[in-house]
């Protein structure tokens, strides 16, 4: 019960800081597409951040990364930002609950749990 409770309370959290940079972000009459941009560009390294152990992703995700800023920074996209951030905020949550949690399928381990069942029957 403990965990679900935690879960709940982080997708609630998770939720009003989305909803809230959206509202600032119409109020402030920021650039949704320029938020857009940020959040679909960042999205998915962010929700498989465990693709990324080998040394040659770690090294295109950085250099895309920064590449991506400097070129955000110089254009004076600054309301690109805001996307990045719900990107972390909604891949990092899934992620953390659904990604990281899955068990790979394992052909061989499903065998020999069929052949126990079978055995059992």
């Amino acid at each position: 019960m403990k965990k679900d409770l935690q879960g709940t309370f982080i997708g609630i959290v998770t939720s009003i800081i989305v909803i809230g940079l959206i509202i600032y972000s119409i109020e402030d009459d920021k650039s949704i597409l320029q938020m857009i941009v940020g959040f679909i560009v960042f999205i998915l390294p962010f929700t498989f951040f465990s693709s990324f152990a080998s040394k040659i992703m770690s090294f295109i995700l950085a250099s895309v990364t920064i590449l991506f800023g400097y070129i955000v920074y110089k254009l004076g996209y600054y309301d690109v930002w805001m996307g990045i951030v719900q990107a972390m905020l909604i891949g990092g949550s899934i992620y953390y609950f659904r990604i990281r949690t899955t068990k790979v399928f394992s052909a061989t381990d499903y065998k020999k749990e069929v052949k126990k069942q079978r055995n059992n029957a």
